[in-house]
């Protein structure tokens, strides 16, 4: 398995048949584009939500050393319905991103599920456990016996990072992608005592391997939660229905979200701290944050086998969230947005989905040398 398990405070190891993962086809690698900005950005109005749009783009201006108008509009209301019916997101017969026009590609969505086998685990059942049993896969799994007690993974990365993951339920277990790739993690477990004062329950080390580098950004985890069947899954095959090609799929669900998802003013204002998006609520209220779109999008793009990175850091002088696709095929979306094949391609959906995808974006994403990613999911 390629996992080495080297030091635990509290450890145990339990014998367990290995998970069958789902074989991939021929792992297409591919590009995404998930934008979020801030989780609590607050933006109380239209007008604000202007201003830090016009902020990056003045910083941006001023690096590029030019002009970039932006037709900036919110539109209205909750909207409705979670269907793909009526959507003005077709690809030209034309387009560039048409690779074999005629022989569509398979759009039935493939969901990599995590799992639990128990074959390598660290902490204590009776408090919380880390299985780390598919960590080559790209993932390791947290659990907490605790309940409603809130339970903290601090994971540092090889890459010096440091993520954070939290839990409040014995009900399911968290993913914990492991995004910076081969490398030792140190992974600390910490229990809520009272108020913002945590106490340590265990922490370990965990070498991984990774099969394949592309693997954390297919599977699902807190930040792209996704699973087989469920809403985004569903919407990604109808989107991606007449494709034909890994471009031409990263265009018509790029279009859908940035054509219909409206963005919610009100909830970027009240958004509490540590908020977790539902791609569901998006769908079926066709609004939501930046948080929101860059998690559906991600969500639908590795349904349809397509590698995604959520990225969040900084982007002039503003904290947001941005999306990366990597493709295996060469092609071009919007005569703008270029795939060179096997390489990861930024994408912001943020400014787009304000113009609802007529923008030229060219200009503001450049070289993509004005983002600077702190997290990777």
């Amino acid at each position: 398995m390629n996992v080495a398990f080297l030091t635990s405070t509290d450890s145990k190891v339990a014998g367990g048949k290995k998970s069958v993962i789902c074989q991939r086809e021929t792992l297409q690698k591919f590009a995404m584009f998930a934008f979020a900005i801030a989780l609590a950005l607050p933006l109380a109005s239209c007008a604000e939500a202007k201003a830090v749009v016009d902020e990056v783009v003045s910083s941006v201006e001023g690096k590029l050393d030019t002009d970039f108008s932006f037709d900036f509009s919110f539109g209205g209301g909750s909207g409705g319905g979670g269907s793909a019916a009526g959507l003005s997101a077709a690809v030209p017969v034309d387009s560039e991103s048409r690779a074999n026009p005629g022989q569509p590609r398979d759009n039935t969505p493939y969901v990599l599920v995590p799992s639990q086998p128990s074959a390598l685990v660290a902490g204590d059942w009776g408090t919380a456990i880390l299985d780390y049993s598919n960590a080559s896969e790209g993932y390791v799994c947290g659990w907490s016996a605790l309940g409603n007690v809130k339970v903290k993974f601090l994971v540092d990365a090889p890459d010096g990072r440091q993520y954070q993951y939290t839990t409040t339920t014995s009900d399911h277990y968290v993913t914990i992608p492991l995004s910076a790739g081969n490398g030792t993690y140190s992974i600390g477990v910490f229990r809520n005592v009272s108020g913002d004062k945590y106490s340590a329950l265990f922490s370990c080390n965990v070498y991984a391997e990774l099969s394949n580098g592309l693997l954390p950004f297919l599977y699902p985890n807190q930040y792209v939660n996704f699973s087989p069947g469920d809403a985004s899954a569903q919407l990604s095959q109808q989107v991606a229905e007449n494709a034909t090609s890994e471009v031409e799929a990263v265009e018509q669900i790029y279009l859908y979200v940035v054509q219909s998802i409206t963005y919610d003013t009100g909830k970027a204002a009240s958004v509490a701290p540590g908020y977790l998006p539902n791609n569901s609520d998006t769908i079926a209220t066709q609004t939501g944050i930046c948080f929101d779109f860059a998690s559906l999008t991600a969500s639908m793009m590795r349904a349809q086998r397509l590698p995604c990175k959520l990225e969040i850091g900084w982007c002039g002088q503003a904290y947001h969230a941005w999306i990366e696709v990597y493709t295996t095929e060469a092609g071009t979306i919007r005569k703008e947005i270029k795939f060179p094949g096997y390489e990861f391609e930024l994408m912001d959906p943020t400014f787009d989905s304000a113009s609802k995808g007529k923008g030229d974006l060219s200009k503001i994403i450049g070289n993509g040398k004005n983002y600077q990613p702190l997290f990777y999911y």
